[in-house]
């Protein structure tokens, strides 16, 4: 693993590209997204694009091939027990995920990769817990490769983000990666933000920036990439 990082985007690479990037960073990304009803002032791919830039900055320190996402969750907001969101959701079961997850692994390993993270910006439960059970199944299959599930919340810490739906930490994120699709003037300017009625969990996000979201992009960079170095002297 020495000079310049290798990385890309595996769906925009010629098969000489992807071997060339491969045969020296054998590591995978896999951004795993929804389609969610995350209020009135976030975009409804904010899962999937937090997860896709996340993995791109990550394949940019430590090298790789970042998948295209995958935007099939369980365990939506419109599924909350005292919560009225059915529009705008998309929503898959259980089964199906753990599936899809089974499946894509499994091809990823023989694939001849050695390392493959996936990235979960959608933490409804237990739709992440059966991304992180599968990725233990694999890890017990394939001693020799490393399954890496996480969500963003996991490397970073409590002080700069927990787990939220579209409340400071998720959207100060999106206003860093795409500023265009946030409009907290829809937010509302007289009363207390709630879950029931404007699709938040979490700390209010009418104080959300561009500065904390790039402050806890660089937490979960540096982080993720030091685990990962670690993980590439072991399987790699």
């Amino acid at each position: 693993m020495k000079g310049e990082i290798k990385w890309g985007y595996f769906d925009k690479m010629r098969p000489t590209q992807i071997e060339g990037i491969k045969k020296d960073y054998p590591i995978a990304y896999l951004p795993w997204g929804a389609i969610e009803y995350h209020g009135s002032h976030n975009p409804t791919g904010l899962d999937t694009h937090k997860a896709v830039h996340l993995c791109s900055l990550l394949a940019k320190e430590v090298g790789g091939l970042v998948f295209p996402p995958i935007s099939l969750a369980a365990n939506l907001i419109k599924s909350y027990p005292g919560v009225d969101f059915p529009n705008h959701s998309i929503e898959f079961s259980e089964k199906l995920i753990q599936l899809i997850c089974e499946e894509y692994f499994e091809q990823l390993a023989e694939q001849n990769f050695k390392i493959i993270v996936l990235l979960s910006g959608h933490a409804g439960e237990p739709h992440l817990q059966i991304l992180r059970d599968v990725a233990s199944q694999f890890n017990k299959k394939y001693p020799e490769i490393c399954f890496w599930t996480l969500a963003e919340f996991d490397v970073i810490p409590d002080h700069l983000l927990v787990a939220n739906h579209s409340a400071l930490g998720e959207t100060s994120l999106q206003l860093y990666f795409e500023p265009e699709t946030v409009d907290l003037d829809c937010l509302p300017k007289d009363r207390a933000i709630t879950l029931e009625i404007d699709a938040v969990s979490g700390e209010d996000p009418r104080s959300s920036t561009m500065e904390l979201g790039e402050k806890i992009a660089n937490s979960f960079v540096e982080n993720a990439s030091g685990k990962l170095d670690d993980l590439i002297k072991k399987y790699i």
